[in-house]
């Protein structure tokens, strides 16, 4: 039997600035991780965004849209084909929050 991850929850913790920067909380069981999010050109499909994790400093590109538009360059993505960047991008982008 597989380990349960736990709940996954987004939330916008600071709403999107002059400069276009948007600070959310992603939730996943006990863990938290903070990150600034800012939406940059994607020519391919989709909208694109730029994701910094707050404290490790690493940068994320992500991509959402139609199924064939989803993609992210972390780790998880590259070997799962899915992972909480997009997922919670998605959330609040069809939940018009982005």
């Amino acid at each position: 039997m597989g380990r349960s991850k736990g709940e996954r929850t987004i939330r916008i913790v600071r709403p999107k600035d002059e400069y276009g920067l948007v600070v959310v909380c992603i939730t996943v069981g006990n863990k938290v991780a903070h990150y600034v999010v800012r939406e940059i050109r994607c020519d391919i499909g989709g909208r694109g965004f730029e994701v910094h994790r707050l404290g490790l400093g690493e940068l994320y590109h992500v991509r959402v849209g139609v199924p064939d538009d989803y993609s992210c360059d972390c780790l998880g993505f590259l070997q799962h084909g899915h992972c909480k960047h997009e997922a919670a991008l998605w959330a609040l982008v069809k939940s018009r929050q982005l």
